[in-house]
């Protein structure tokens, strides 16, 4: 007999077509039926195994009676799923750690690109018929500049390299788990983050949602940023106080701020960081490439049928995902 696989939310054909012929799939999206969220929770409980993008799979849900075999997460950030509650009860959680590197560090880019020539206003002013109103929308150039990252995993070491090789910046970074830096890189590290925070002309933001990030920067920090400094977040919305991030732009104590994630998502469209100046806002996209949503769903899926055929997956996390 197969075992069941519940996937609550869109995952690439490519995905979808290696699981079917092993699995039964429980994928209510592809019939267009839209769940409420206690048949949703049903559907995970008579599951073998889930396949999540941002659905939470909460503690609760781990001590409800269920046949849960392995949890994977279609991303990085593991912070929709209670992986301490996961390892408790013996659940592996698997996720897909380089499969979406290099499309996050390009958009990241992107978005670093559009607020330094703020591209979005612009461009509204075009079709609003407001062309005469270009000498509004002076940018700043990249090049000669100070970026700031906060995290060197996949993303962060390849945004780095794009903006210090491609972009003539200079980029110095923080990651209290990186002690020395090879003679090679193309950047130094910060003494400290106050010191980084300090220096930089943008700050971009690839750390994980731990105790230690939660509101990284906030009321506290952001009097150390310089009034022309940028900021941008394709990380996890929490690292970001985004009530003291407001208030930092409506005083004009930043200079912009370029966000793909929210403490909160979706985010209200009545949300006060709609309304604040100098910012540029993207619905949690920056992995959403063809090549990177092909290779996210076959590495969680290929994590899903390593678990259940009793081989060790490739990118386990946590210990709950070696038991």
């Amino acid at each position: 007999m197969k075992p069941t696989v519940f996937i609550p939310e869109p995952i690439a054909d490519a995905g979808m077509n290696m699981l079917a012929e092993k699995a039964t799939l429980v994928a209510p999206w592809r019939d267009g039926h839209k769940p409420n969220d206690n048949e949703l929770r049903s559907m995970l409980y008579t599951a073998d195994a889930a396949i999540v993008r941002l659905f939470q799979v909460t503690r609760s849900d781990l001590e409800q009676p269920n046949q849960l075999k392995v949890i994977a997460k279609h991303g990085v950030g593991v912070d929709n799923i209670d992986v301490n509650a996961a390892t408790e009860n013996g659940i592996p959680v698997v996720y897909t750690p380089t499969a979406n590197a290099n499309a996050v560090a390009e958009h990241t880019v992107a978005l670093m690109m559009a607020l330094a020539r703020r591209i979005e206003p612009a461009a509204e002013a075009v079709k609003q018929g407001r062309f005469s109103d270009r000498t509004q929308f002076q940018g700043v150039e990249l090049a000669g500049k100070t970026l700031g990252v906060v995290g060197l995993g996949r993303i962060g070491a390849r945004v780095a390299e794009i903006a210090a090789f491609g972009l003539a910046m200079n980029v110095i970074a923080y990651d209290p788990f990186v002690a020395q830096l090879s003679s090679e890189t193309p950047y130094t590290l910060a003494e400290s983050i106050e010191k980084l925070f300090g220096s930089a002309d943008f700050i971009t933001f690839h750390v994980p949602l731990t105790a230690d990030t939660h509101h990284l920067i906030g009321e506290s920090r952001i009097p150390l940023l310089k009034a022309d400094c940028r900021i941008i977040n394709t990380s996890r919305g929490a690292v970001i106080d985004e009530v003291a991030l407001v208030s930092a732009l409506q005083d004009g104590r930043i200079a912009g701020a370029a966000l793909d994630v929210f403490e909160k998502e979706p985010l209200p469209a009545d949300h006060p960081l709609c309304l604040a100046p100098n910012i540029l806002l993207t619905p949690h996209i920056s992995s959403s490439t063809k090549e990177s949503l092909d290779t996210m769903a076959i590495d969680a899926v290929q994590g899903v049928l390593d678990v259940l055929e009793g081989k060790t997956p490739q990118f386990p996390f946590g210990t709950g995902a070696t038991s």
